[in-house]
């Protein structure tokens, strides 16, 4: 098996993956696992873009791996889909915030896997569950703002589809720069009563650091700003936001992605099941993390048994 991710070993979401596959294949010795990073988060210069993805396809055709499990978009775009229909090579995907039809997935006979979908129901609940009249007279309302990456915008489009009643959703803004994100963020008050965030790791420093295709802000400092100066709370839809300083957080489980994945990987070497009689499946685990501090800042207390779940899987920051 090779697994392939689109981002480094060190970034909080792979790392969640790779626990959720160890749970999987830590005991299946008779299987060898190689792993490859393609440190796409922060590049996006195209010319990286098609060095990386060229690197990786030379690495799996050296590896001729049984199953390539390939996880989020940019493996997908740059490598696993060059290998659609290759009798060699099963490819089992996980991460995937949009549609598989770019890909090509949808009529491939060696393709399966999990889609990553925001929790959408789990989010209203926690909204509901936290917010009150002091934040509207009616139904409450959320914004989402975001950097301007195509993740971000495959995730504005699905929560967009969705029904939020009787939250009022009040659309997407991208933006580009984290002057832009401030300006934004400062204008929210009296206009919507949360403020939902996920993808802040593509903003510019400013106009200039733009137009050079360099210099993103740190999620860090987006983060730790945006909960000390939003007028309104802060929703995470991802749980590593609360790492960054947002107050509460739902988001996909990282572990199921990997958990799923390598079981489908399993099922196919070791039983010999064809990619396309394993349903694809769409993500149903969600994480809670929570920052204590945050949410006294808002006054906001949130059930117990929420707090336990975020202490369980180590999501709890004070």
């Amino acid at each position: 098996i090779m697994i392939l991710h689109s981002y480094s070993k060190d970034y909080i979401w792979t790392r969640g993956v790779n626990v959720g596959l160890e749970r999987v294949l830590a005991d299946q010795s008779w299987i060898n696992v190689r792993f490859y990073y393609m440190e796409t988060k922060k590049k996006l210069n195209e010319s990286y873009l098609r060095r990386t993805g060229i690197a990786a396809r030379r690495a799996i055709d050296s590896i001729k791996p049984d199953v390539l499990i390939a996880i989020d978009d940019n493996a997908q775009k740059l490598a696993a889909k060059y290998y659609i229909n290759d009798p060699k090579i099963k490819i089992v995907f996980a991460g995937i915030n949009g549609s598989i039809k770019p890909y090509g997935y949808i009529e491939a006979k060696n393709v399966t896997g999990i889609l990553e979908r925001k929790p959408v129901k789990a989010i209203e609940e926690i909204i509901s569950l936290i917010g009150s009249e002091k934040y509207s007279k009616g139904n409450l309302r959320v914004k989402f703002l975001s950097d301007s990456s195509s993740s971000a915008n495959m995730d504005a489009k699905y929560l967009a589809s969705k029904d939020w009643s009787p939250i009022i959703f009040q659309g997407h803004v991208a933006l580009n720069t984290f002057e832009e994100w401030k300006t934004s963020v400062r204008s929210l008050s009296g206009k919507t009563d949360f403020l939902l965030v996920g993808a802040y790791r593509k903003l510019y420093r400013d106009e200039n650091a733009r137009k050079k295709h360099k210099d993103f802000i740190s999620s860090k400092e987006v983060g730790a700003w945006t909960e000390a100066n939003s007028p309104v709370p802060v929703i995470g839809m991802n749980v590593f936001n609360t790492n960054d300083g947002i107050m509460i957080s739902v988001g996909v489980s990282p572990y199921e992605q990997g958990e799923v994945a390598g079981n489908m990987a399993i099922d196919i070497i070791k039983n010999g099941v064809k990619p396309k009689d394993i349903p694809i499946k769409v993500s149903e685990q969600y994480l809670v993390s929570m920052s204590s501090l945050a949410l006294k800042k808002h006054n906001i207390d949130v059930p117990t048994i929420i707090e336990a779940f975020a202490k369980a899987t180590n999501n709890y920051f004070k």
